[in-house]
């Protein structure tokens, strides 16, 4: 046997060597590991993985932030080129005589009572239309500092809102109420329109601050979020 196996050429037995090794070799059906004999470029050419998602709410609410700066800001122009146009508008009704007469005397009352808020008003507009210009700015480039200045935004808006509700109740209301009941113990004329001017005046002295605080709001509960907290940078 020894001399059968002796009589073996060389070139057979080590075929035979290599089958055997090859057997016991690495096997990438059989493991989990990497192939050991993989290069560094084989191992990092691996698909890296996808970005999380950005929450779509950081890239409207900055639009709609820069918007409603740039409204603001046009508003306050506008009240004051306004003005000057109401008060022609009030000479010329004044001059017709009737129950414009009477209504323009109830307006310029209103509009001389009501002259300090309009004041806090354009001054809180400036004040608003400033945080939401750099928060809008900010939140378009996804900096975490444009989460701090909604927030500061929405809770300034909501304080100056309160604010203007309590001016409404204790400074514009006594005086205009006085003026009121002078014209609705007059005609029929003073009457209706003392009785539509006092309801006009005070539902939207009330309605708008409130309206007003919806968009603060929705931004203290939408930005707040873990999810968008977490996305900023």
């Amino acid at each position: 046997m020894m001399g059968e196996m002796s009589t073996l050429p060389s070139s057979d037995w080590s075929l035979s060597r290599l089958d055997i090794m090859a057997g016991r070799s690495w096997n990438p059906l059989m493991s989990e590991d990497p192939s050991p004999y993989a290069t560094p470029v084989q191992m990092a050419s691996a698909p890296p993985m996808p970005p999380a998602t950005v929450p779509g709410q950081i890239k409207v609410l900055g639009v709609i932030h820069l918007v409603f700066a740039g409204l603001g800001l046009v508003t306050i122009l506008f009240g004051l080129v306004s003005e000057k146009f109401s008060e022609s508008v009030l000479t010329m009704q004044e001059k017709a005589g009737g129950i414009q007469a009477t209504q323009a005397q109830i307006s310029r009352a209103i509009v001389e009572a009501s002259r300090p808020i309009t004041w806090f008003g354009y001054a809180s507009a400036l004040i608003l239309g400033v945080m939401l210009l750099l928060a809008g700015l900010a939140l378009l480039k996804r900096k975490q500092v444009g989460l701090s200045w909604s927030n500061r935004y929405a809770w300034t808006s909501i304080s100056l809102k309160a604010i203007n509700l309590i001016l409404f109740a204790t400074v514009l209301m006594p005086k205009i109420g006085g003026l009121f009941a002078s014209f609705e113990s007059g005609g029929k004329e003073m009457q209706m329109a003392g009785s539509i001017m006092r309801m006009t005046t005070i539902a939207s002295g009330i309605a708008s601050p409130v309206i007003a605080c919806i968009y603060p709001v929705l931004v203290l509960i939408l930005l707040n979020r873990e999810s968008v907290r977490k996305s900023l940078i």
